[in-house]
């Protein structure tokens, strides 16, 4: 294959950092220390030194929270903090510094992207009591919490988690330090047909303490052994076509430390867990695993031998007819129950008695739509229990059932993630069985039902095109159907690309077209019909190159959604193999050559420094050209000390006709940006632009290397550091103009001396030098200046960022603007509360004839004090001897050396003869004045000042 035709046109580089910002609060409680699954070989990990960021994009632009079907995969270890799987190679425990999982290839093909994973996430040996949180990083981190546990404890909680826009995920440690292990269980994606998910129970299928679910046998299951457990065809899950059920499984009177693992019937025992206790412990947690191929599901225990419950939640379904629900996420979670505070309960602030339901709404409620919500999927957490209880959770309007979600004792706080149907009033129910406890519920996300929408046709106008002599033009045709009679207005999204060679696999940026019944100018044309069935067109332009002579170009997504009935469908891959959804075009192939890339950089108001306490991104814009197929991804890599390598990823895509997300402009000429994240483990020094490396819409991938892109020093502030810093003043009259002040700090550790300390400001603020003078007890300063105060209100200003260099060039950083450890510096103008005064006040023309007036200058001189804010201003008034205004003047003024301010006297042409009085008012540049002869004012110094009109 030959290379395209490629020109980098810029890369310009500047810091955008994206720390954690929102913390979670929630209780821990004690218990005793479980053993855990040893650690196990997993997915082939990066190589050490190389962090790199490949691209989820699985969201649609217009519907970011669908997330859409269910993928089974696993139990796969992608994480575990104590031998370096999913780090790089990084031993270590997760502290205050966010943890980011590459979660992007869990499909295992680059076409098929996560839009959510689920995984089993243990923590293991923490040191303080805390909580976990699982997120989507690039966005305020949740108020909520995972897995809540104290010292020593072992305790594992499903999470079902969006995927960032880099296709990672978080884990966020409160306090302390922890192991964190995370399995996958699945992942959820717009992009391959896969399985929708059918609330259905709880229901108890296994428990052997009374036989149920294992013919009767009641046994504990023993050492290093296993049981299966039929599931497809069982309390209504069918018997064909079920991909994976969700279940909670709980392990109750184990004699010994161990784990549970929950796999496939008919794998290999997997090297994850599922479920990890000490000996007498109860412990719950959520499992999603996927169906042997003989309808079965097995569970494994590692040491002893314990019972094994495990109640039906739900199970996700292939194929047709498609009854289950598409999965939707929520940007961040919400807390929708907190009997502590009344939060779901109307206000009240009571623990769940014993014996005892609450009902919580949930449709309608933070996000989650009030119709065609199937299931929710909660974090539920009970905390301060009285007793040894459990919790279950239920859908409202049914029976209580005998099987439970959470089990606990007194004191202890325990969560677990509950898939739980909505009843018909759009409620789920929450029963504790002895004495009673607080409940929190955090919703993750929900699904929706599609059972009553549908696609009845889809076909382009032609099943061939020659596009190879130019764009051609290829109609494409879609019928909805809605059949609840309820139904108003559907819509929704059709998305075109280019098949690879293999199931699934697509090359070039994906075409993401929406539609909206009764609208033309919405991406789609609406050509007929009603909420019923409708259908609609749109008028694909063929791309005339590719990597081949022939391409086939495949609608490879239909979404439906419904206005009023709220219910949601997606179709995706081989489900749409049923129709005429494959174009084959006749096409050119790409054979041209790279152009040589100019590379520049700009960087806004500091320097191209980052800080690695935290996880960092950057950010570099690139110009790009692609005059034959135009641009489709890319990536940039980055080379750090000690041969690290990071690298970051881009794509292109077109929404409505428009290039949307990373890239702008067209597909020939874009503008990209791409966001690189420099870990809390990269280590410190300089970086560099090793290569850039773009593929176009054909597939063919060219390299550049040896730009001339901008250097970016990384620190840890591991070597050089400072602290104590001060502003001397740091209160300053700035009403006449700026004013000096000197920071001071104190630096060690620095090699060479200091060489630099670069400040930065929000306010008016300004360093007159980055050269450090040494003060004589040690300490480092720098001088700068606070600017005039104006418009009333004191200047002032706050250290944002500080950047010392020491002789040998190594860098620290503080400060919010390097989300660096924080410096406390604030610089502020003098605020006035005084107002100015005239102690004196004479006229300098007391009588004139009539005649004379016209031509004179009427000037009050004022003696002015203003101890703190300048005159600035006045108001000057002339009175008739009836108290009318005849005349008015508003200037601005300064005061000269004698402490004088002239005041002008408006006298207006025409004058009639007679007595006027003059009126006066001050003010100064704090807008505070004060008046003087005038209506509500000050009597004038030394008497009123009159002026007599005479006849002449």
């Amino acid at each position: 294959m030959r290379s395209g035709r490629w020109a980098v046109l810029a890369v310009a580089a500047g810091l955008t950092l994206f720390p954690g910002l929102a913390t979670a609060a929630a209780a821990a409680g004690p218990a005793t220390a479980p053993a855990t699954a040893p650690a196990a070989a997993a997915a082939a990990p990066a190589a050490p030194g190389e962090t790199t960021a490949k691209l989820a994009g699985g969201a649609l632009p217009d519907q970011q929270d669908l997330a859409g079907a269910f993928v089974p995969s696993g139990p796969t270890r992608l994480l575990d903090t104590r031998d370096g799987t999913g780090t790089g190679g990084d031993v270590r425990p997760v502290g205050q510094s966010p943890l980011l999982l590459d979660v992007s290839d869990v499909s295992g093909n680059p076409s098929v992207r996560p839009t959510a994973v689920v995984l089993n996430v243990t923590v293991t040996n923490p040191t303080g009591d805390s909580y976990l949180a699982v997120y989507a990083p690039g966005g305020v981190r949740p108020t909520t919490s995972n897995l809540n546990f104290s010292p020593g404890q072992t305790v594992p909680n499903q999470v079902t988690v969006p995927v960032g826009s880099d296709g990672r995920v978080a884990f966020f440690n409160h306090v302390g330090t922890t192991d964190v292990i995370a399995d996958l269980a699945g992942y959820f994606t717009l992009d391959k047909a896969a399985s929708t998910f059918v609330a259905n129970g709880p229901t108890r299928l296994l428990d052997t303490r009374d036989g149920t679910g294992t013919g009767g046998v009641k046994a504990q299951v023993g050492e290093n052994a296993s049981i299966g457990l039929q599931v497809s065809g069982v309390a209504g899950v069918p018997a064909r076509n079920v991909t994976a059920v969700v279940l909670n499984v709980t392990v109750t009177a184990p004699t010994a430390e161990s784990f549970v693992s929950v796999y496939p019937s008919g794998s290999a025992v997997p090297s994850a867990s599922n479920l990890n206790f000490s000996a007498g412990q109860t412990v719950p947690n959520l499992v999603t695993v996927p169906v042997g191929a003989d309808g079965k599901v097995a569970f494994y225990n590692h040491v002893g031998s314990t019972d094994v419950v495990a109640d039906l939640a739900g199970y996700y379904v292939s194929g047709e007819p498609r009854t289950g629900g598409v999965f939707r996420t929520l940007g961040t979670p919400k807390r929708l129950l907190d009997t502590r505070d009344g939060t779901g309960t109307g206000g009240v602030t009571a623990q769940v008695g014993d014996n005892a339901s609450i009902g919580l709404q949930v449709a309608g409620v933070s996000e989650v739509p009030s119709r065609s919500v199937t299931a929710v999927v909660l974090n539920v957490t009970v905390t301060e229990p009285t007793a040894e209880s459990f919790v279950s959770v239920y859908p409202s309007g049914r029976n209580v059932p005998s099987a439970s979600n959470l089990n606990f004792s007194p004191g202890q706080t325990v969560p677990n993630l509950v898939t739980v149907p909505v009843g018909a009033d759009g409620k789920v129910a929450f029963y504790n069985h002895v004495g009673s406890t607080d409940i929190v519920a955090d919703v993750f996300g929900y699904f929706s039902a599609g059972d009553r929408l549908g696609l009845s046709a889809l076909s382009f106008s032609q099943p061939t095109v020659d596009a190879s002599t130019g764009t051609a033009a290829v109609t494409v045709t879609w019928t909805v159907t809605a059949s609840d009679p309820d139904a108003r207005q559907n819509g929704g999204t059709i998305v075109i690309r280019q098949q690879g060679d293999a199931p699934d696999t697509y090359v070039g940026q994906s075409r993401v077209v929406p539609f909206l019944q009764g609208s033309s100018g919405y991406g789609a044309a609406f050509v007929s019909g009603n909420a019923a069935s409708a259908t609609y067109s749109y008028r694909f332009a063929v791309p005339r190159y590719a990597g081949a002579a022939t391409a086939k170009w495949a609608v490879s997504l239909v979404t439906v959604h419904e206005i009023q009935t709220q219910q949601r469908q997606v179709l995706a891959g081989s489900a749409l193999g049923g129709f005429g959804n494959v174009l084959t075009a006749t096409s050119q192939v790409s054979t041209t050559t790279a152009l040589q890339p100019t590379v520049s950089t700009v960087y806004t108001g500091r320097p191209a420094y980052v800080f690695t306490g935290d996880n960092a991104y950057v950010r570099y814009d690139i110009g790009i050209q692609e005059q034959q197929s135009g641009f489709w991804k890319g990536t940039l890599q980055l080379a750090g000390p000690g041969g690290a390598m990071l690298t970051g990823s881009f794509e292109n895509s077109t929404y409505n006709g428009q290039l949307y997300s990373t890239c702008q402009h067209d597909a020939t000429y874009p503008t990209c940006y791409v966001l690189v994240l420099i870990p809390s483990t990269a280590p410190a020094g300089t970086w560099s632009v090793s290569a850039v490396t773009l593929t176009n819409n054909a597939g063919q991938s060219k390299s550049f290397r040896g730009l001339n892109a901008p250097l970016i020093t990384v620190t840890s502030n591991g070597t050089v550091q400072a602290g104590g810093f001060t502003a001397t003043p740091n209160e300053l009259n700035t009403w006449t103009g700026p004013a000096a002040f000197k920071v001071s700090m104190n630096v060690w550790g620095a090699h060479g001396g200091v060489r630099s300390i670069q400040l930065f400001w929000t306010g008016p603020c300004g360093a007159s030098s980055t050269i450090p003078t040494r003060e004589p007890d040690g300490s480092y300063s720098v001088p700068a200046a606070l600017g005039q105060s104006n418009n009333g209100s004191p200047s002032g200003c706050a250290l944002t960022g500080a950047a010392v260099t020491d002789g040998a060039g190594n860098v620290a950083l503080y400060g919010s603007d390097f989300s660096a450890p924080g410096i406390g510096v604030q610089v502020r103008g003098v605020a006035n509360t005084t107002p100015p005064t005239v102690t004196s006040a004479a006229l300098n023309v007391t009588s004139i004839p009539q005649s004379q007036a016209f031509n004179r200058s009427f000037v009050v001189y004022a003696q002015v004090i203003a101890p703190v804010a300048p005159v600035n201003g006045y108001w000057c008034y002339l009175y008739d001897s009836t108290g009318k205004v005849v005349g008015r003047n508003f200037s601005g003024t300064t005061v000269g050396p004698d402490g004088k301010a002239m005041l002008f006297v408006p006298v207006p042409y025409g004058i009639a003869v007679g007595t006027y009085t003059v009126g006066f008012e001050v003010s100064d540049a704090s807008w505070l004045s004060t008046g003087y002869g005038t209506p509500g004012g000050q009597p004038v110094p030394g008497g009123p000042l009159t002026l007599e009109i005479t006849e002449g």
